[in-house]
């Protein structure tokens, strides 16, 4: 519940524009006079619906639209209508009688990029949605709030109010609450079209009267009353347009559906990419993200944001850093903690956390500048951010060089910057003693890597006083070396580091507790159908450094307190399977799944979890994981050409090699609904991919070609993060 309040009757004296269709003027002033194109007709609303008309203020009339006519409201007398500021209010009361595909209510302009505000009804799916969208003076593109209709109120008389108060937008419908999103920049004004009621302009430019070819006018129902305001509504005005006593939160269930992941974080809704901003500050792990909103061109996106205290439990909040004028959209970046005030920014007691990000735009169309990277400040512990006034600190070098990861190096007593040039496989390095002055030291060719690097000193063998530099990169592989302050030397190769087909631009926390290095990746994949979100994250694991037979290697395991999420567990030592052991006790879809498994009287055997598999085959060495692919149903070419593999259903989630260590193999599966994380020989070889869920597969089971015997099993059933 939101607020409870007196009932007022003074919401419509208040508004710039009224329409309660007891004829064609607006209330207002009734010199803005509503032109009728095609059979737009008045009609007399009766008994109750009559009454509940004049409880809103309206007239007890309608008009009529039947799905070709509309209403050409001008701009108003004195522009009135060409709404401004960071303050706006849209209210409408409809009654459709058909929705057959998009349906636009009102309509300032029309096309995302010249669109001022809108409210419509649109059709998706067989599902009806009210839509409602705002167009900014700061973004390409519109930010929209959408509620799906149930299917036996699309019909009825609906209450729509749309309030922006300069950071966020929310859509009402029927008193409740049912959408909102952080939303950028003062309303876009600088379009001069008319105000449409029943259609919106269907061609991006011009400014002459409008005619049938340059509309869509698709409503067809009643409409009783419009209004727009140049302020916020507060609570009580919305709950008199709404009729109701008090404004309750409609808003859906997240993190309740059926393809939700349930211990990897996701968005509440709509696209998620490459993990941003992450720093550990004041007890809090902050997530960023990149997150697009709807109706966005790709140059403008948010960095999302989310917090926990463990890395299990997540809570994502309505503050981001979000989109700027200028420099365009926030792209790939890191983030730190500048304990010594080197940059200057702290203004009170909190440290300032300092954001790099690539601001990238699309000069070319009038989306900003061409990658350049910036700085944007917080001094009250992440929950806001302010852009540095002398930004960009790095312009533009060449193409579109991008995704600043920084971190401090105490033995040069610098901040090192690494950044992707996207020129080949070249990262360049830059050092700076104040995090705003940055001076370029050295570039590092990683063949077959790109994007989003990360860069810094890592512990090795556990040895605080023997670090060593990993480089990594987009795509998970890495060369572990060292770092002079100026240049970085490679000490082996480029080496994998997943060889699942769902893993894309880690990025480890800053100011880690505990000196360790957690990293976090994108899982990109196609979209659930259904679902609100789309993508997911990995689950985050601890990186370190080791030396092995074969070298220097990097290991990932998943982090400790994945134990936060343990039910129950069930474990077994020296058991022996030969032929198909069903594991009945396994009858839910979340587990940690620990094996050690003596392999030298097994050529094969086979995991089954649901409707994935994991096969090893003892005598190749080689571990592979077999389903339903969810990214894109393509398997990279440079995934199929280093794994020298024909791809099928037992290896399209991926393949690695995996010798034996004194005939035997460790095994740690993390199983998610629709992820599936392997981590092999204690996180040397780890394996990271989605899939789509079967409904009807629960089998869990072990297959052996030959004697396999389990030397110990733990399998611990996880709950959800989210309370599910």
């Amino acid at each position: 519940m939101l607020a409870s309040a007196c009932r007022s009757t003074s919401v419509l004296n208040s508004a710039v524009a009224v329409w309660s269709f007891d004829n064609l003027r607006d209330q207002v002033d009734d010199k803005n006079l509503l032109k009728s194109y095609g059979e737009v007709s008045i009609v007399s609303l009766k008994g109750n619906e009559a009454n509940a008309s004049k409880k809103r203020s309206g007239k007890g009339k309608a008009a009529q639209f039947d799905g070709s006519s509309w209403l050409d409201a001008g701009q108003g007398i004195n522009g009135d209508f060409n709404l401004t500021g960071n303050e706006v209010s849209l209210y409408a009361r409809i009654k459709a009688s058909a929705v057959k595909g998009y349906s636009p209510i009102l309509a300032k302009a029309g096309q995302d990029q010249n669109l001022a505000y809108s409210i419509a009804l649109n059709l998706v799916d067989n599902d009806v949605y009210i839509e409602v969208k705002m167009g900014s003076d700061e973004i390409g593109g519109a930010h929209m709030l959408k509620h799906k209709l149930p299917q036996d109120e699309v019909n009825e008389w609906h209450d729509i109010v749309f309030r922006f108060n300069g950071k966020t937008s929310e859509l009402y419908v029927d008193g409740k609450l049912r959408d909102d999103e952080v939303t950028v920049g003062q309303i876009r004004d600088w379009n001069r079209r008319p105000l449409l009621i029943g259609a919106e302009y269907q061609t991006p430019y011009g400014y002459a009267d409008v005619t049938q070819d340059e509309v869509g006018a698709t409503f067809e129902g009643l409409i009783d009353i419009v209004a727009l305001w140049n302020t916020a509504l507060s609570n009580k005005d919305i709950m008199e347009l709404s009729n109701v006593n008090t404004l309750e939160c409609g808003r859906p269930q997240y993190y309740a559906e059926r393809y939700r992941p349930q211990f990897h974080f996701t968005s509440q809704k709509n696209w998620l990419n490459d993990p941003n901003g992450l720093v550990y500050y004041e007890g809090v792990y902050h997530l960023f993200f990149q997150y697009m909103p709807p109706h966005r061109p790709g140059a403008f996106k948010d960095w999302g944001h989310a917090i926990s205290k463990d890395l299990v439990h997540w809570e994502q909040i309505p503050n981001h850093i979000t989109p700027h004028k200028v420099w365009s959209g926030c792209w790939s970046g890191s983030a730190v903690v500048d304990v010594n005030n080197v940059a200057g920014f702290q203004t009170g007691d909190k440290k300032t956390i300092v954001a790099f990000i690539t601001n990238g735009g699309h000069p070319e169309n009038g989306l900003g500048p061409l990658c350049t990277q910036n700085i944007a400040y917080s001094n009250d512990g992440g929950m806001t951010f302010t852009y540095y006034d002398q930004n960009p600190v790095i312009k533009h070098i060449k193409n579109a060089n991008r995704d600043p990861k920084v971190v401090w190096d105490n033995d040069s007593q610098q901040w090192i910057m690494s950044l992707f040039m996207d020129e080949g496989y070249d990262f360049g390095i830059f050092g700076s003693k104040d995090l705003k002055e940055w001076k370029y030291l050295s570039t590092v060719t990683i063949e077959g890597v790109r994007e989003c690097p990360g860069f810094e000193p890592i512990a090795l063998d556990d040895d605080p006083n023997n670090k060593k530099w990993v480089f990594f990169g987009a795509n998970g592989s890495y060369v572990i070396g060292s770092f002079d302050g100026t240049s970085f030397k490679p000490e082996t190769e480029v080496l994998q580091g997943d060889y699942g087909v769902n893993y894309y631009a880690p990025q480890t926390w800053s100011d880690a507790p505990d000196g360790r290095s957690l990293v976090i990746a994108w899982m990109p994949t196609q979209k659930y159908p259904g679902m609100p979100f789309e993508q997911q994250m990995s689950f985050p694991t601890e990186l370190s450094l080791r030396t092995t037979q074969n070298g220097l290697r990097a290991f990932r395991v998943p982090i400790r307190e994945i134990k936060n999420l343990y039910d129950k567990t069930f474990a077994w030592k020296n058991h022996t399977i030969e032929g198909e052991e069903q594991l009945r006790e396994l009858n839910g879809e979340l587990f940690d799944m620990e094996f050690e498994l003596d392999v030298s009287r097994s050529s094969t055997f086979e995991i089954v979890l649901r409707n994935i598999t994991i096969t090893y085959d003892a005598n190749k060495g080689t571990l592979s994981c077999g389903g339903t692919p969810m990214r894109n149903g393509i398997i990279p070419e440079d995934w199929v050409t280093k794994n020298k593999a024909e791809i099928n259903e037992k290896n399209n989630l991926g393949m690695a090699p995996l010798p034996p260590l004194n005939g035997k193999i460790r095994l740690r599966i993390l199983l998610d609904r629709n992820s599936v994380e392997i981590f092999s020989n204690n996180g040397e070889v780890v394996m990271s991919s989605v899939f789509m869920p079967d409904d009807n597969n629960k089998t869990y089971a072990i297959r052996s070609n030959g004697a396999l015997q389990v030397v110990n099993a733990q399998i611990h059933a996880l709950k959800s993060a989210w309370g599910i």
